[in-house]
């Protein structure tokens, strides 16, 4: 491990840019833990009062001890060049020059997938962003999330549930769970997965981490899904992040009275791809959902081994192989229209319905 990679990590004040441009300019950081005055100002993007953190956080026995701590506290630290570095991070513009992980980062070789959303958000919201996570832990894919509340955590959920493999980015230090209520979560997803930040132990939330750790998340991910977003929401930001660094973005339409989707329904009218049934994620990502059809057939043994709700169950029991329109669904269920519409979704999202063209529906 490089110690002054972790030392150039530590200045996380700074900034990315100013981060990755100390290292653009000197090569290593070791030159510029040891750099004069007049190097340092050499550096086009330091100003005199970064100069100044640089100087007073250049202490090699602070530093030392700080970087043994790690090891003592299980913390893990892996930075631009190693190994063990997500190299789809490699990609985009001032990635985090280092990140302490609790966990096992999951190999390159697996997709990933962010599954982000609001704090604040509706039933539905949380129900898709479970559901979802799960069918692509199933596949395979890593699920992405920033471990906040509301759809963030029910996305690690899923995939835990499947028994997938999740990565939570924090906005903090490694060492503090926030929010507090998911400190059980955290250690789950440290266990099948990995909970990663770019700042030091210590650090405590604060509001202007978050778009900078946003950036973290789109950036592992091949596409970023927005499960749910008020029309505000910060969750926008990262979409923004997103786009410029070229990674796929979809979003799940909601209800046009449900202040909850109104960020989500607006990004599919400015060109987001919306996800009316779970095959349209993994046909981006490149997954066969003719293949996971199969698997679903394979595994499902009996009827009572379905995971549905009795309104699920009573729309299921009505599909059957031969295809049916939205209308003879409510004919044979009396089940009003906004509500059919949310819960065929959920039987697509579990794999237990197929949606065809025409939008007509068949059991699978």
């Amino acid at each position: 491990m490089d110690i002054y990679m972790y030392w150039l990590t530590t200045l996380y004040m700074l900034g990315s840019h100013k981060q990755n441009s100390l290292i653009r300019h000197f090569g290593e950081p070791r030159l510029a833990f040891t750099a004069t005055d007049d190097a340092l100002a050499k550096v086009p993007t330091l100003t005199p009062h970064h100069i100044k953190i640089i100087k007073k956080n250049r202490n090699q026995k602070v530093l030392e001890y700080g970087f043994e701590m790690l090891e003592k506290r299980n913390i893990s630290f892996t930075y631009l060049g190693h190994t063990k570095y997500p190299n789809m991070l490699n990609d985009i513009q001032d990635p985090p020059i280092g990140l302490f992980y609790l966990g096992d980062f999951p190999s390159n070789n697996l997709m990933r997938a962010a599954i982000i959303g609001s704090r604040r958000c509706s039933e539905y919201g949380l129900n898709t962003a479970n559901t979802l996570a799960k069918v692509l832990a199933k596949n395979n894919v890593v699920v992405v999330s920033g471990m906040a509340r509301g759809i963030d955590s029910m996305a690690h959920r899923g995939a835990l549930d499947a028994g997938g493999l999740t990565i939570a980015v924090l906005g903090c230090g490694i060492d503090i769970c926030y929010p507090a209520e998911n400190l059980e979560l955290r250690d789950k997803i440290a266990r099948n997965g990995c909970v990663i930040s770019e700042y030091p132990p210590g650090v405590a939330p604060r509001a202007m981490h978050f778009p900078a750790r946003n950036r973290i998340i789109s950036g592992l991910s091949k596409v970023v899904v927005v499960a749910e977003a008020a029309k505000r929401s910060g969750t926008l930001i990262t979409v923004d992040q997103a786009l410029e660094q070229g990674r796929e973005v979809m979003a799940v339409p909601g209800n046009i009275t449900n202040k909850y989707s109104e960020g989500t329904n607006n990004l599919i009218k400015q060109g987001a791809e919306p996800i009316c049934a779970y095959e349209d994620v993994l046909n981006i990502i490149g997954i066969s959902s003719d293949k996971y059809f199969e698997g679903n057939r394979k595994t499902r043994t009996a009827e009572s081994e379905l995971d549905l709700a009795n309104d699920e169950k009573l729309v299921y029991d009505a599909l059957s192989a031969e295809p049916l329109t939205i209308e003879e669904i409510i004919v044979k269920t009396s089940t009003q229209p906004q509500i059919l519409q949310h819960i065929l979704l959920t039987l697509e999202l579990k794999g237990y319905a197929k949606r065809l063209p025409g939008a007509r529906y068949i059991k699978i």
